[in-house]
Parts: structure tokens; sequence; C-alpha cells
């Protein structure tokens, strides 16, 4: 809940159009249901509109009254087709425009680059307008210039997740880096602790070390250089009882040999309650700007191992293993070195619960919510500044 005394006490409530660029399961969207819960208990009228469909929708409409954009099919496969792409990009535009002209809202909030074009017919209706980004530079990159040239963000507010987001966003958009607030994101601690307590859906022996990973199975993620890494480990300790399992959404599948200790089980409703079994929690990302996955893995008292990429090490600071981006070869050793240490693997655990639940939390997050919609900051480094010290 929001701090009354830091948000400075109730404000008039305001219309706020809160944009989703889908209702998935991954970061931004779980981000926007906090940020939605946060609004309508501070009294605010709030309303969600989901410009793709997806699992977290009940979720999305629990917390605010909730819509999906329509002919979002149409327009999904219009953008693959060059021809029709242009039609598409002005049919959303129009979609966006006639949502705020029916919504009417005072404050028109864009969680996600990808929903992007919501940017210039609020503007045009003369709106206020912030821009949440959860992207790097690349991805933002391409997101904005396909609706509007980054420099074209003037009078648009912009709130960066995680320090690495805030640097790329001020390249990409030429303005100091003072200007671009930071919200970091946050897992929500309650319902990971909570759906941690199920019964996991996959049957692990009480004597196996579990190396784990969540997240969709693609390159981005570096799905192919976690199982390097875990031939290496299994190689060097071919003696030990060891499993590696990683959840979520196959999207570029990853050939496993027959007989290993390396599993795939697929996407899962409720991740946590096999995670809170993980001894090891892993992000072998090469691209990642802030994942909440790691924030959860600490709440569950799970020790990591990751690469350092995006504001990961702002998020584990010294408690856990961080290996140079890429270096395989380094992180099959970090893990080694967990799988061998329990006593380190247990002093881990302590020191990512005791950060993660006092330098992530919702309490923090939703205040700084709070203030960026009713307090007007100005240029402030960070609603968070807990995050900064502890670096």
């Amino acid at each position: 809940m929001p701090d009354p005394q830091r948000a400075g006490g109730p404000q008039p409530p305001q219309r706020i159009l809160l944009v989703t660029h889908e209702a998935s399961r991954t970061g931004a969207p779980r981000v926007a249901i906090l940020m939605a819960r946060t609004l309508v208990e501070r009294g605010h009228a709030v309303s969600v509109v989901s410009r793709f469909p997806g699992p977290l929708l009940g979720e999305f409409e629990q917390a605010a009254p909730t819509f999906v954009e329509p002919l979002h099919r149409v327009r999904r496969r219009s953008r693959r087709v060059s021809v029709t792409a242009r039609v598409g990009r002005v049919a959303d535009v129009g979609v966006a425009l006639a949502t705020m002209v029916r919504h009417r809202p005072d404050v028109v909030y864009v969680n996600s680059t990808a929903a992007a074009v919501y940017l210039r017919p609020a503007r045009w209706l003369r709106r206020r307008v912030i821009l949440h980004v959860h992207e790097s530079e690349a991805v933002a990159g391409q997101f904005l210039s396909s609706v509007w040239s980054p420099p074209g963000l003037a009078g648009i507010e912009l709130v960066a997740c995680s320090p690495s987001v805030r640097r790329d966003l001020a390249r990409l958009t030429a303005r100091p880096e003072a200007e671009i607030l930071m919200i970091p994101s946050v897992p929500d601690g309650p319902d990971v602790e909570r759906r941690a307590t199920h019964a996991p859906a996959v049957v692990l022996q009480p004597d196996e070390i579990v190396v784990g990973c969540c997240g969709a199975v693609e390159a981005r993620k570096g799905a192919d250089l976690w199982v390097e890494a875990a031939r290496r480990v299994l190689a060097e300790r071919p003696d030990r009882r060891l499993r590696f399992v990683w959840v979520g959404d196959v999207a570029e599948p990853i050939a496993v040999r027959a007989g290993e200790p390396i599993t795939f089980v697929g996407p899962s409703d409720n991740p946590y309650a096999l995670m809170r079994r993980f001894d090891i929690a892993t992000l072998p990302s090469r691209d990642d700007p802030f994942p909440l996955v790691v924030l959860e893995a600490m709440l569950l008292g799970v020790p990591i191992v990751a690469f350092a990429v995006g504001g990961v090490p702002q998020q584990v600071g010294d408690t856990g293993i961080l290996v140079p981006p890429g270096d395989v070869p380094g992180f099959a050793d970090a893990l080694i070195r967990l799988i061998d240490d329990p006593v380190e693997r247990a002093r881990l655990s302590a020191a990512a619960r005791e950060r993660a639940e006092s330098v992530f939390s919702v309490r923090a997050f939703a205040a700084s919510i709070v203030e960026l919609v009713e307090g007007h900051p100005s240029g402030s480094a960070s609603l968070m500044p807990g995050l900064e010290q502890r670096t």
C-alpha cells in the first residue's frame, strides 16, 4: 500500500487510462497490475486497456475495469505483411484515439514502449502522458521509431524501470538522465510467497541439487548458453545428483540429449512452487533490462548466478554471483562453486531474501507510483532511493 506521509495525503481523484501492451505473464504487465491496484486504492478512477489479450486478463479485471482493444487479431496479422503494415499502424492510432475519447482520461499512463502508439493521440488531446519504459535501447528504439521519432517525445514524462534503461533512454531521446525518473520494477511479494506454498507441477527428488531458470526459451534469454553451461557442470561433477530445470514458453526449442538431466517443463500458471525448490536460480540472458524473475527468486531465498546484463547487478548486489555477459565457462564455474558449498548457498539465500524485501518492496513501489501520478516530480534521480544506496 502507498505510504500516505510520503505521498502527501489524499489528492483529488483523477481519471487514469493505464495502457498495457498485452496481458501476458511477462514483467511489464505484472508491474501494471500493481500500478492499477495502487491507484485504485488511492481513490483514482483507473481504466486498463490491453492492446492484446493474455492469461493475466483476469488479474487485471480484479484490479480495475479492463478491456482489450478491438480487432487485435487483424491488427497483429497486418503487421506481418509489409504491404498492410502501414494500414495497420494507422488503424492502431485510430483505435488509440477512439479509446481515449471514450474514457476521457486526465492521465494516460503508457506502460511499455510496445504501447507507444498511444503517445501521439494523447498529445493531440492535450492529456498528461507518462511513458514507463521496461525495454533496452534497441527494443525501445524500434517501438518508438515506428510511431514517433524519439526526439519527438518532448512534453512526455519518461520513467525507466532500472538504471541501465534510464541510461539507454537518455541516449535514445537526447535528454539528460536527471530528467528521466527511475522507478524500479518489483514483484508482488505477498502473491509470490503465497503461490510458492503450493505443490510443484514437477516431481523432484529430495537428494537432487536443482539448478533452475524461468523465462521464455529463446536466444535473448540465453537458453542455448544455459544448456552449454549445464553440460560443462555435469561433465565436471559426474558424481553429483544434479537436475537442470527451465520453466517457460518454448519459443525456440533447444535440443537435449537422451539421458541428460536437463528439462524444459514448458509454461506454468504458478512457477513459484517450483522456484522455491531451486537450490540455485540462474539468469543466462544476453539482454534483460530488469527481470522480475531475479527478484522473485531472491524473495524465495534462492541464490542467484547471472550474467551481469542490464539492471541485474543493481538487483543482485552482493547477494549472488555475477558473471561477465556471455562467459559460459565462468557461469559454469560459478554454479560449481555453489553446488560444492552448501554453506555459501545458505548465506547467499538469506542475504538475497533480505535485500529483496528491504529494497524492492511493494510498499516502496506503490508510494513511488502515487508520488509520480499525484506529485508531478521533476527530475529526481529515483523515487526508490534505497536501490542506489545499496548497489
